[in-house]
């Protein structure tokens, strides 16, 4: 009972984490390897308990190590951070970063042009 508990929890989050932030990969553990850094550090820590905790309860005798309470409340954690995580806003973040670090890359080379030429005579 408690092996189909853990991996439905591990799945409800795999399933918010693909939806909400858009990370890929197979199953719990690669999603949390591939996006986890973009998580708080507690929620990280929460999501890769669970993630520990899969293989144990595959395992009969180990089974007994898992508390699956625990688990729970962890998974209530992270699902809680990841309603609040907005797709869009995210994608309009990253959008906005990157048209940021283009504007600086122009100014400074303009600039850096400038003082050449200025520096060479032209100007």
């Amino acid at each position: 009972m408690a092996e189909v508990t853990v991996e439905q929890l591990a799945q409800n989050i795999a399933n918010e984490m693909e939806t909400r932030m858009g990370i890929g990969g197979r199953g719990l553990a690669a999603k949390l390897h591939r996006g986890g850094r973009l998580m708080p550090r507690s929620v990280r820590a929460d999501a890769k308990r669970i993630a520990e905790a899969l293989p144990l309860v595959r395992h009969p005798k180990l089974i007994r190590q898992v508390d699956v309470a625990r688990l729970e409340a962890a998974e209530r954690r992270v699902l809680a951070w990841l309603k609040t995580v907005d797709p869009r806003e995210r994608r309009l973040d990253m959008v906005l970063g990157m048209a940021g670090g283009v504007a600086l890359s122009i100014l400074t080379t303009g600039a850096l042009v400038i003082g050449v030429l200025i520096w060479r005579g032209y100007v």
